[in-house]
């Protein structure tokens, strides 16, 4: 069960209309730093009216605004599969807790002279997977380390 301190992974992926704001607004801000360089070489250092040329600056916002979105397109790509990734390693790290605490259950009831081997066995399972999940989300290590501290070992 999430906390509902921790936002979910998905809020973490900007949507496509950002894409597009942001594209737009950097195609804009070529669009007029290639206007207003124009009319600083042109007017003010040659000395030289004359209409403002706005094909050029006009290449230049569709350009920027090409690339930009682009670009953000395949970060987007990048980070949804990125967070894809953490969630198989979150279920899985989850899975085989779920099991390992059922074998750990079932060794003691059963047999309580041999518990201290299984228990070493899962232990050393639940070392390897606190450092899969430390890797794979660094910012949720206080939160591991409180967990390990308590012996728990329930899916935050």
């Amino acid at each position: 069960m999430k906390s509902k301190a921790e936002p979910p992974l998905s809020s973490q992926i900007p949507s496509v209309v950002s894409l597009w704001f942001v594209a737009i607004v950097c195609g804009v801000a070529v669009f007029f730093i290639a206007i207003c360089l124009q009319w600083l070489i042109y007017d003010d250092w040659l000395h030289k009216s004359g209409p403002v040329r706005m094909v050029g600056s006009a290449i230049a916002f569709f350009l920027t605004f090409i690339f930009v979105y682009r670009w953000q397109l395949i970060a987007r790509k990048r980070r949804i599969e990125t967070l894809r990734r953490f969630e198989t390693i979150r279920w899985m790290n989850d899975q085989i807790r779920n099991s390992l605490q059922t074998i750990e259950c079932l060794v003691y009831a059963t047999h309580p002279h041999v518990t201290d081997p299984v228990k070493d066995a899962v232990d050393r399972i639940e070392n390897v997977l606190q450092g899969v999940l430390t890797e794979a989300h660094p910012e949720q290590r206080p939160k591991i380390r409180d967990l390990q501290q308590t012996g728990s070992t329930s899916q935050p």
